[in-house]
């Protein structure tokens, strides 16, 4: 595995980007973005490794990973099993949702 990942703070070349609802235990409807970003080679991996720049936003609390693979269609296929394992479990997950504006 790589030595060395970027410590992301933004995704400069988005490849998918949506918002995403779910349902809440007590009922209340919540919002949460995904970025997706290209796979890149990591830099100087000897492997040939490669990562995927993904952002997993709730309000306010910005979650960002470096999903590494062998290539890039593994890096991609990995972070897309993230975002899958992430709302597994949750109740009426709604891709395309709309949020509310910001006040």
């Amino acid at each position: 595995m790589a030595g060395w990942l970027p410590q992301l703070t933004s995704i400069d070349d988005p490849i998918a980007d949506d918002y995403w609802s779910f349902e809440t235990d007590e009922g209340q409807k919540r919002f949460v973005r995904i970025t997706v970003g290209r796979p890149v080679p990591i830099p100087g991996d000897p492997n040939g490794d490669w990562y995927c720049p993904l952002l997993i936003e709730y309000p306010q609390h910005p979650d960002f990973y470096s999903v590494v693979g062998v290539g890039p269609v593994d890096a991609l296929r990995n972070a897309m099993r993230i975002v899958g394992d992430g709302f597994r479990d949750l109740r009426k997950v709604s891709p395309r949702a709309k949020p509310p504006a910001a006040p």
